[in-house]
């Protein structure tokens, strides 16, 4: 049987892009539950959904314009029954940066 957060380390290979982008960090994970079983073998599957977005105030006038973002995690098996569930938090660049 695999461990729970190797199994969450897995689905976020799934959804990260290395290339630079919007997200400046990850923030943090909230609320994760291992719901059932992983063993070797087995095929899982990840859906993100957004929760919230939350702005943040600039530190000062050089800082960027950015938010939080909180994420439903929903990692899947081949069954489409849900292994592990969670919510993640990313901080992220915004695009109009007034």
């Amino acid at each position: 049987m695999a461990h729970g957060y190797y199994i969450l380390s897995k689905a976020a290979g799934m959804f990260v892009d290395p290339r630079k982008g919007p997200v400046l960090l990850n923030y943090g994970l909230d609320e994760c539950r291992f719901t059932k079983p992983v063993y070797p073998g087995m095929t899982i599957g990840v859906k993100l959904t957004v929760k919230e977005k939350v702005d943040q105030e600039k530190r000062d006038e050089t800082d960027v314009a950015k938010g939080i973002v909180r994420w439903l995690v929903d990692v899947t098996d081949q069954t489409g029954e849900t292994v592990a569930i969670a919510t993640i938090l990313t901080m992220v660049k915004k695009r109009n940066q007034e």
